[in-house]
């Protein structure tokens, strides 16, 4: 923690010995840390002033080091961010569901208000060689938490958006369907795509609960998302004209691990309540 502490179980934050930890965090061999701010919160400190002062004092041991702010969003951390670490929080717990009131492993709700706070692609502070705006960690393979549909649109969300791809689940068991999610090549190069633009939505319908998001690639591709935050199943169609591009494309379907034809207009889907069709669309 940035402050003095009192974060989830442990009493004692980093307030007054960043060096200390930066060094012993060195000397241990670590690649990184998550540094809270429940105390930082508490105890009324300015989070650029405090992440400055622990960047600094990293940065005399590992240059390299690699550093999650988590303030969930408080202090615009996007905004000053790349200069004080790696990637981001911008939004609560992405486990703590509102309606419950607890952490019961997400919810869809949940996911919805984690994606919509994540929306800050400027790429004056993100991407290569800057850093990342993060969502919070996959609820993918959690149990009690998201329906595998919703699992499917957690992952494809976090690839649109370029957030970093940090698994919550228990990685020495898990089922078939975690693995084909946790697994899936196709969505994870679109989140690694080397370009690193952050995706956003081009186009919305029924006050954003049908979306169209965009994410342009290194090959010169698009990869776009249709998600569906309704109750029922609904037919999404991205128009050439949404994204930017006219003529002749094809279209692949990165779930189905299937091409979906050539088109030179549009491409419609049938998506399932709560669900994301993942594509991408080129003219290769």
């Amino acid at each position: 923690d940035a402050g003095k502490g009192k974060c989830c179980c442990f009493d004692t934050g980093s307030f007054g010995h960043y060096e200390d930890d930066a060094k012993s965090w060195a000397e241990s061999g670590f690649d990184g840390v998550k540094i809270d701010w429940c105390g930082g919160s508490n105890e009324k400190l300015d989070p650029k002033t405090q992440f400055y002062e622990f960047i600094a004092a990293i940065k005399k041991y590992n240059k390299e080091f690699s550093v999650e702010i988590c303030t969930w969003g408080v202090g615009n951390p996007w905004e000053w961010g790349r200069y004080a670490g790696t990637m981001w929080r911008t939004c609560a717990d992405v486990d703590w569901c509102e309606d419950q009131k607890n952490f019961i492993g997400g919810c869809f709700s949940s996911l919805v208000r984690n994606i919509n706070a994540n929306r800050h692609p400027d790429k004056e502070f993100v991407g290569p060689g800057k850093g990342w705006n993060y969502a919070d960690m996959l609820l993918v393979g959690i149990k009690q938490g998201l329906k595998e549909i919703e699992e499917r649109s957690q992952f494809s969300m976090w690839a649109i958006m370029a957030s970093p791809l940090f698994l919550g689940n228990d990685v020495f068991s898990m089922s078939e369907a975690t693995k084909n999610i946790l697994m899936n090549k196709e969505v994870i190069d679109v989140d690694q795509d080397p370009l690193g633009v952050q995706g956003d939505v081009v186009k919305e319908y029924n006050n954003g609960i049908i979306q169209i998001w965009e994410k342009d690639l290194f090959d010169g591709s698009k990869a776009v998302a249709l998600f569906n935050k309704n109750n029922e199943t609904q037919i999404i169609t991205v128009n050439w004209s949404d994204i930017g591009i006219s003529g002749d494309y094809k279209i692949r379907d990165l779930w189905e691990h299937a091409d979906k034809g050539i088109s030179n207009n549009q491409f419609s889907a049938e998506v399932s309540a709560h669900g994301t069709t993942m594509l991408k669309i080129s003219n290769k």
